[in-house]
Order: C-alpha cells, then structure tokens, then sequence
C-alpha cells in the first residue's frame, strides 16, 4: 500500500510538473536580434546627444575662461594703467632657453616692469588670476608654472608637458636647458595690442604697451585674446611649433595676427598667424572691453582683420560676425 501511494504521488508530482515545463521555452534568434536592433538605435541615438551636451559644456567653460581672463587684464591695466605685453627681451643671467640658437626667449621675471617684462601676457596676469606664488616663484621653478585657466576642455591636453629636445611632428630644435615641465595656452594674444618689447621683430610686433585711451576704435569693436588653432597631433607632445610655454616671451606662440580662423585639423596651416579652435562653429574671442563671443570660420577676412587693428579707423558691419 505504501508503495503504491509513492508511486502514486510520483505520478501526480509528474502530471502537477508537466504543465510548467511544457510553457517554458527561450528567445529565438529573431527577438535577440529584434532586441540587439533597437539597443543599437537607442545607443546611436544617445551617443550624438551625450556629445552635444559635452561640448556645450566645454565650450561654456571656454567662454568662461576668457571672461577670466580679461577680467584679469582689467585688473593689470588698473594697476599698472597699460595692458600686458608679449614680453621677449631676454634678461642677463635667464636660462638660453630657445628653438633656434639666435631665438633666445625671455622668461618670465616677478622683478620687472611691464615695459621691461621679458614674460609674456600670460605670465604677467598670473597674479590676477589667483596664480600669484607661481608668479613670484624662484627660478627655474616659475617656468613650469601652469594654469587649466588658459586651455580649452575640448582639446582635452595635458599641463603641465614635458619638451622633449626635438619638436616631435615637425622637427624644430628646442632648448630647454633642462627645464621641465613647461605649461600651456590654448589661447593667444592679439598681436596688434600685445606689443613685444624684442630687439627683434621675429614674429611678433616690437613696440610700446597699450592702455585703454589709445584703442581708438572702442574696446568693445577690438579684439583682445582668442583661440589659436592647432594641429591635433600636437596637443600632448610637449612641442613648441607656434605653442611656446606660457613664461617665454617674445615668441609667436602667444600671440595671433591672421586674418583667418580655422578648425583644428591634421595638416593645420599655420602661417600667417590665424586663429582656431576644436569647436563646432567658429573660434570664442575675448573682446578689449570683456565681451565673449564667437567668430564663426566664415567670418570675412576683412572684418576679421577690422576687429584686430585697434586703430584701424573701420566701420564693422554687425551683419558680417
């Protein structure tokens, strides 16, 4: 009997089973393939979307940037009553710091005087911009003195940067001394208000300092920090080619003149000085009265040159930016 009854049960556990095992069954290849489809679409979808909100925010970051920046020229012009120059003149005793041998860059020195300066305008605003120790620090610690504040988040390069001795993409000496790390600028100057004090002219205007009464054409139709394009193969790899640290002055690589803006790009051209950028649009500007805006790449030669020359005489069209 007790068998039975087990044998019985065994049964019914079995017809009780059978029902459930008999519903279950997987995906067929078509669903997962119908499931795979519409994750790729979400996923392509998405990804544009999450790049778009990226670079807003770097551009926003950008733009802030250099509203920091001429914050801090105004603050420079206020105590010393001249904008800051691109420095150059090499000063007894600084390191013969250089790419070529008769190209001796002047370095950035806490104990001169704006028109002395042998710094750049990036290295004289370090005090307005909360950077004061890296301004008066002793040498040669001050020359790898950085800032975030003067790179663009879009091109996402490392600061400070070792040089190596030799420019890696297009093969310039460069003359450390022994110097490293050495910090960098996405942005430059406006050649036509940011004087060298050089005794040479190598590609940079040689001339007295700018203040505020002498930009005749109005500071808000003036031009005074932008982005300088670049070749992207040359973010990271410490090299000078018109991208000289941000203490070496007189050279071309903190200061802009062209009358051109182009996006960075493999084979970028840089002669003639232009301006450009990693965004999608245009290069932002920092105008001499503290204005942001963009310039779109198609902005005209002529009206580009016009926002340059601080006295020019020339009447822009707002319809042309």
């Amino acid at each position: 009997m007790i068998g039975n009854r087990q044998s019985a049960g065994r049964s019914v556990m079995l017809t009780f089973c059978s029902p459930l095992c008999k519903g279950r069954r997987g995906f067929t290849l078509i669903e997962l393939l119908v499931v795979m489809a519409i994750i790729a679409v979400l996923v392509g979808l998405i990804l544009p979307a999450v790049q778009k909100v990226r670079e807003a925010a770097a551009r926003a970051q950008c733009t802030n940037n250099l509203k920091q920046i001429g914050l801090a020229m105004h603050s420079f012009h206020d105590h010393h009553k001249l904008f800051p120059g691109n420095g150059g003149k090499h000063a007894p005793g600084q390191p013969a710091v250089h790419t070529f041998a008769n190209q001796l860059w002047g370095l950035g020195d806490p104990t001169l005087s704006p028109p002395e300066q042998s710094g750049p305008w990036t290295y004289s605003i370090l005090p307005f911009v909360e950077q004061e120790n890296g301004f008066r620090a002793n040498a040669p610690g001050r020359y790898s003195v950085s800032t975030n504040l003067y790179l663009c988040p879009s091109r996402r390069r490392n600061n400070p940067q070792i040089a190596p001795a030799k420019e890696p993409i297009f093969g310039n000496p460069q003359e450390t001394t022994g110097i490293n790390p050495w910090g960098k600028s996405d942005y430059a100057a406006n050649m036509y208000v940011c004087m060298a004090n050089a005794e040479r002219s190598a590609g940079v205007l040689v001339g007295r300092l700018w203040g505020i009464a002498e930009i005749s054409d109005g500071l808000s139709n003036t031009i005074h920090v932008g982005e300088k394009g670049f070749d992207p193969r040359v973010y990271n790899t410490g090299g000078w080619y018109y991208d000289e640290p941000i203490v070496c002055g007189g050279s071309g690589g903190l200061v802009r003149s062209g009358a051109a803006i182009y996006r960075d790009a493999i084979g970028f051209n840089y002669s003639g000085f232009p301006w450009g950028s990693a965004h999608a649009g245009g290069a932002i500007f920092l105008f001499m009265d503290g204005h942001v805006r963009l310039l779109a790449y198609q902005t005209p030669g002529g009206v580009l040159h016009a926002l340059l020359t601080p006295r020019g005489g020339e009447i822009i069209d707002g319809s042309d930016l």
